[in-house]
């Protein structure tokens, strides 16, 4: 597969990879793990048949893996949760894996954690995927809802891997997620017919998970004692 000539280019394919995964695995894709080991072998149903290779990015300033996956053309950078030089290692990553020579990535993009930083940090988790987001849709889409439910979860339960959720995916396809005082139902439907033809996801399972994520992030719940 030849290269993307620029970095819109590379976004869609690491959206075309995500949802190819999602179809295949039939659940979203991970997204934060302990241990890099994982992002190989889980889900089962995906990497059964398209395996991956995990390797550290030569010359990265902090944690930081490639993972390639060759049957479905994918390519994903991850990062460690304390690795504070994720925007320039993703430089790096674009540089060597696209061969894009850029002195920077444009202002126009963000480098995106697929799983909120805090709340990785608050469970433990020690790796994170990252990718490509259109700067202005990634800073006023999803942060009211990163924001609220970092605040109202429980950090008492601790799991070694996450899925990407359904408000993150909403945000990272670029739909408008809901707010505590805009539902924005006309986003959700769009996103929930997205996510059936595109992710191979049941649209109402989809439009569940939304509402529940969205009254769970205005809603404390199971706070430390």
């Amino acid at each position: 597969m030849p290269n993307p000539a620029d970095v819109g280019g590379v976004i869609q394919r690491e959206h075309d990879a995500l949802a190819a995964e999602t179809r295949i695995a039939q659940c979203p894709p991970l997204v934060a793990v302990n241990n890099m080991d994982d992002v190989g072998r889980v889900p089962t149903k995906l990497r059964w048949n398209n395996p991956t290779t995990v390797a550290r990015l030569p010359g990265a300033k902090g944690a930081a893996f490639v993972v390639n996956c060759a049957s479905l053309g994918s390519t994903a950078l991850w990062v460690g949760t304390a690795n504070d030089a994720y925007r320039s290692d993703y430089l790096l990553y674009l540089n060597t894996t696209y061969n894009l020579n850029l002195a920077k990535i444009p202002a126009t993009y963000d480098v995106d954690h697929l799983y909120n930083r805090s709340r990785a940090r608050g469970y433990g988790l020690q790796f994170i995927r990252v990718a490509l987001v259109v700067g202005p849709a990634n800073r006023s889409h999803g942060g009211a809802y990163e924001k609220d439910i970092t605040a109202n979860e429980a950090m008492r339960v601790r799991k070694d891997m996450k899925v990407m959720d359904e408000i993150s995916s909403m945000k990272y396809f670029g739909f408008l997620s809901p707010l505590r005082n805009d539902p924005r139902e006309s986003e959700i439907t769009a996103y929930a017919n997205f996510a059936s033809t595109k992710l191979g996801l049941d649209p109402k399972e989809v439009r569940e998970n939304v509402l529940y994520l969205r009254q769970k992030a205005s809603t404390p719940w199971a706070k430390k004692p």
